[in-house]
This record gives structure tokens, C-alpha cells and sequence, in this order.
């Protein structure tokens, strides 16, 4: 009876024995683990390069290009008001007459009669752009003599989609650049606009006034039309390369204390490469330009560049 007390005895105490090791190489196991976890963490979390540009205050400007060709402002055909036969022309392709001046004389006389010459006479000032007859060519009331057109005025025309007729009025200032003239604006402002769409373009004419009194811009021309339909000042702007698109909506990231930090700003007037908002960035503050694109929020971040 002893001996078996003495057995179970000493397997119980067999058991704690087994039973405290096995705790201790567990608690070791734990924090060994532990330290290997956060060695390894430590050793995950990556710093990502980026480069930044600063937010800035500064003027924006909305508008709306087009293509437009030149017309003069005025073009009037001139008749003689007699029949008979031109006896004399006095003005030619390209000079400019005032109105009033006489640019050719018809004979109307007829065998055994002699009246006075007639003139043809300028209706308004401008430049001669076509002369029909020749001297010695019988006329009519009914067949123009000569062209007349006022270029000291002109109108670029254009055409305006209608996903943005609404945006457009009379009195809309416009810029417009041609290829003969590099580097130079001319500017105007929206003078008529059709009561009606195109039926087939879909589109509003328009028709932009600009002063020409030296005469550069020519009937023909086609030139590039900025329609400007909004000018902010003391906007905050960023560069536009920093928005991404992620789920449906337009992010921007900023960096953080050496995090990067994601705003869904509200945005208002993109121009070229530079986009206004209105809430969610501050002047100052540091977009990421590049290197955003796989970013996510809080992820670590070394600013290797800032550009201006």
C-alpha cells in the first residue's frame, strides 16, 4: 500500500515537473516569437520615395477652345444704278476707299444720244476685294461691279458645342492665337451668337469682334479661340499630375510627418497641367506628384524631389 502511494506520488510529481518545463519553454517560445514578429515588422515597413510639389495661391482660368476662321465685319457688292458700258475703272484689287469714292464711270449713251457719265460709287470705307468687269464691258443695275469689305473690324467665327452653349454669352472675352503670328494674342469678345443650333453639328455659331486697324488679320485665316468663361484669383492650385483616380473617386496624397495622408479634395478649374480646389488642401501644403499611384494611408514616405 506504501508503494503504490509512493508511486502515484512520484508520478504527480513527475507531471508538475513536465508541466513547469513545458511552461517555461512556452513563455521563452512566446517572447522569442514576439521579438521575431516585431523585428520583422520593423523590417516590412518600407519607406517609399516620392517626389512633391507645394500647394500655391495664385489666378486660374476657365475656357473653352475652339477653331475659328476670320470674316470681315463688313463685305457689300456694288452695282451701277444704269445700264451701259464702263468706260473707266478707277480703283483696283486691294486699295482701300473711302465711301463715296467713285471706282468706276459707265457710259450709258446710245446711237445719237450722249449723256454724262455715270459713277459707281463706294458704299462704305474698306478695300477693294474683287473687281468683276473690265473696261468696255456692258453692265446692268442687276450684275455687281465691284466688292467692298471693312477689315479695319473683324469677326473670328466659330462654333460652340452644345454640351456648352450655356456657358457662353454676348460680351464673352475671347484670345485668339494664328499660326502667322507666334506668340501673339488677339483679343475680343463674343459680338453675336445664332438664335439656333446647327441641326447637323450640333453646335451655336459665334462670332468674335476684333479691332484690325493695321490690317494683319486676313479674310481666311483660321486661328485657335480661347472662349474665357471664368478667372479666379487667389485660388489654391496644385499640379493636376497629382490627382489619381482609386475606387470612383479623384484622391490626392499629401505627406504628413514623412506619412503619406489622403484627401478627397473639392475640385473646381483645371487649366493645362494645374487644377483649383476649393476644400481639402491648404497653401503649402506637400502633394505627392509622383510616386502616389500605389500609396495608401499612413504608408511611409522619403521626399526625394520637389518641384516647383
Amino acid at each position: 500500500m506504501k508503494r503504490g502511494l509512493r508511486i502515484v506520488r512520484n508520478v504527480f510529481i513527475i507531471l508538475a515537473i513536465i508541466a513547469a518545463l513545458a511552461w517555461v519553454v512556452n513563455y521563452r517560445f512566446k517572447e522569442k516569437l514576439l521579438t521575431f514578429v516585431r523585428k520583422t515588422e520593423q523590417v516590412e515597413e518600407i519607406t517609399i520615395p516620392v517626389a512633391v510639389s507645394k500647394a500655391k495661391t495664385g489666378t486660374i482660368t476657365d475656357y473653352l477652345t475652339l477653331i475659328g476662321g476670320v470674316e470681315a465685319k463688313s463685305e457689300v457688292n456694288i452695282f451701277s444704278s444704269v445700264p451701259g458700258k464702263i468706260k473707266s475703272i478707277q480703283h483696283t484689287e486691294g486699295d482701300r476707299v473711302k465711301k463715296g469714292t467713285v471706282l468706276a464711270y459707265v457710259d450709258r449713251s446710245e446711237a445719237g444720244l450722249t449723256y454724262a457719265l455715270a459713277p459707281v460709287e463706294s458704299t462704305i470705307d474698306g478695300i477693294v476685294k474683287h473687281v468683276f468687269v473690265k473696261n468696255g464691258a456692258s453692265v446692268s443695275p442687276a450684275v455687281p461691279l465691284f466688292q467692298i469689305i471693312d477689315i479695319d473690324e473683324v469677326e473670328v467665327k466659330t462654333a460652340v458645342p452644345e454640351r456648352e452653349v450655356a456657358r457662353v454669352q454676348e460680351g464673352t472675352s475671347a484670345e485668339v492665337s494664328f499660326i502667322a503670328y507666334p506668340g501673339k494674342l488677339f483679343s475680343g469678345k463674343v459680338s453675336k451668337l445664332s438664335p439656333v443650333l446647327d441641326p447637323l453639328s450640333r453646335t451655336r455659331e459665334a462670332r468674335i469682334l476684333i479691332e484690325n486697324q493695321s490690317h494683319v488679320l486676313k479674310p481666311g485665316m483660321y486661328g485657335e479661340v480661347k472662349l474665357i468663361l471664368n478667372v479666379k484669383r487667389n485660388a489654391v492650385i496644385i499640379p493636376s499630375s497629382a490627382v489619381i483616380e482609386r475606387s470612383g473617386k479623384e484622391l490626392v496624397f499629401l505627406v504628413n510627418s514623412e506619412k503619406a495622408s489622403q484627401v478627397e479634395p473639392a475640385f473646381d478649374i483645371q487649366e493645362g497641367d494645374r487644377i483649383s480646389v476649393l476644400s481639402g488642401i491648404k497653401p503649402g501644403d506637400q502633394v505627392i506628384v509622383i510616386g502616389q499611384q500605389n500609396l495608401n494611408e499612413g504608408d511611409r514616405v522619403a521626399v526625394t524631389e520637389e518641384i516647383e
